[in-house]
């Protein structure tokens, strides 16, 4: 790809996210938080701006969030808990990406650049499960999500951060990539911040994708 040229693509995958948390706390929460498994869907371009370096910028749907799980035991009776939360985000990607040619096979990709996001929907479902000598009782629920910095948001609407990716793209058009979404602003909504708590997304996507 030259200084000259100019493509445009869609790319898809699988997201591994989780948030990671500061504050308060924060520590017995990190240390029962998984991945909660989502996806990726980014329509993007290509414009080279010098030999085989070029820039991506895109509009990429992101779902992102976290799970937590833990349990606790009282005597004969075992409570488990888990909260698995989804987020809904619709990104705008700015990468500066270098190419690396691998003859006539293709070529490795290398980017990182800023992003912006928008959290425009999300839910989170509450399981409970109680085991005792009497039986097993499993109830849940789903919340809604809001956004915004009222005490009574979930979540700030907007989020920034950087991505890092790594690809190969193959003559015949089709891209193989991961990408490290490393969150940089605080999830928290403004009026529930104290004592320095703090929330991040970190995302590891994965996706394979088509540019012509």
């Amino acid at each position: 790809m030259t200084g000259k040229d100019s493509r445009i693509g869609i790319k898809a995958g699988v997201n591994l996210s989780t948030v990671k948390y500061k504050g308060n706390g924060a520590d017995i929460i990190n240390d029962n938080t998984k991945q909660n498994v989502g996806y990726n869907f980014t329509v993007f371009g290509d414009f080279g701006v010098g030999n085989n370096f070029f820039i991506q910028p895109g509009v990429s749907l992101q779902n992102k969030g976290t799970k937590i799980e833990g349990s606790a035991t009282n005597g004969s009776t075992t409570t488990t808990g888990k909260i698995k939360t989804d987020v809904m985000v619709i990104e705008v990607p700015v990468n500066a990406v270098l190419r690396i040619p691998t003859g006539n096979s293709g070529a490795f990709q290398v980017s990182a650049g800023p992003y912006i996001g928008f959290n425009v929907d999300g839910k989170t479902k509450t399981t409970t499960t109680v085991t005792n000598p009497s039986g097993t009782t499993t109830t849940s629920s789903t919340d809604n999500l809001s956004f915004g910095n009222k005490s009574d948001d979930n979540a700030t609407s907007t989020d920034f951060g950087a991505n890092f990716g790594l690809g190969y793209r193959l003559n015949n058009g089709f891209i193989l990539g991961a990408n490290y979404g490393l969150g940089l602003s605080n999830l928290i909504p403004k009026d529930n911040r104290s004592n320095g708590s703090d929330a991040k997304h970190r995302v590891l996507g994965f996706s394979i994708g088509y540019s012509f």
